[in-house]
């Protein structure tokens, strides 16, 4: 929770989390699908109720949150990418689109997820909005054929494969792009070549560079 309130005191316009389900049914923020890296504890996400898990100490004193505290906690101030995980458990979805329509986040979070799972979320609520996390290359005039035939309206890809003519072809489509600058790919110059290109949005590990406008 700590990071993502520091966020938006960055000035950042949104975040992107990862979702996981407790044993008991709950979604939960977490990167990583086991507790042993991000919390003092070891053992699966999936295995743990939720009291269980709120017990965990993820530093400074906080606990593992649920997307519901995520969600009341920050409100309208950012738009919030929620990346699902373990989707194999069909309790994921719908646990997750009641918290977005419960919270009035229809309109302030995606779900960021493969063609199944997207397809399970939209037939509970048609209004969800939706990054398309399909097979690679996400590049080329197919995939965004077959992003606007999902209804989805953002795509997010390496940036080093982004130039501003897909980017044009994208948004005659209503699509967003958004450029992934982490730490896997990072490189000094994307902040000099990413925003010609015209992308809607910047996913990275380094906000406060890009909001100083430097690298």
């Amino acid at each position: 929770m700590g990071a993502f309130r520091a966020a938006a005191r960055l000035g950042a316009h949104g975040i992107e989390l990862d979702v996981h389900l407790t044993h008991d049914g709950h979604p939960v923020v977490l990167h990583d699908a086991h507790v042993d890296r991000t919390t003092d504890s070891v053992g699966s996400v999936a295995e743990l109720t939720l009291k269980e898990l709120q017990q965990l100490d993820t530093g400074c004193g906080e606990c593992v949150p649920t997307l519901g505290e995520i969600f009341q906690a920050l409100g309208e101030s950012l738009r919030i990418n929620v990346h699902l995980k373990a989707i194999d458990d069909k309790r994921l979805v719908p646990a997750v689109v009641s918290a977005i329509t419960q919270h009035a986040m229809l309109n302030h979070a995606y779900l960021a997820t493969n063609e199944p799972t997207w397809q399970q979320a939209r037939s509970l609520q048609p209004k969800l909005s939706g990054c398309h996390l399909g097979l690679h290359p996400r590049n080329t005039p197919a995939f965004l054929k077959k992003t606007h035939s999902l209804d989805c309206s953002i795509i997010q890809l390496d940036w080093r494969i982004i130039d501003a003519l897909f980017v044009d072809m994208a948004h005659e489509l209503g699509i967003e792009v958004h450029a992934m600058h982490l730490v896997a790919n990072y490189d000094k110059r994307a902040f000099d070549s990413i925003p010609p290109t015209g992308v809607d949005a910047v996913l990275t590990d380094y906000p406060k560079r890009w909001l100083a406008g430097q690298g």
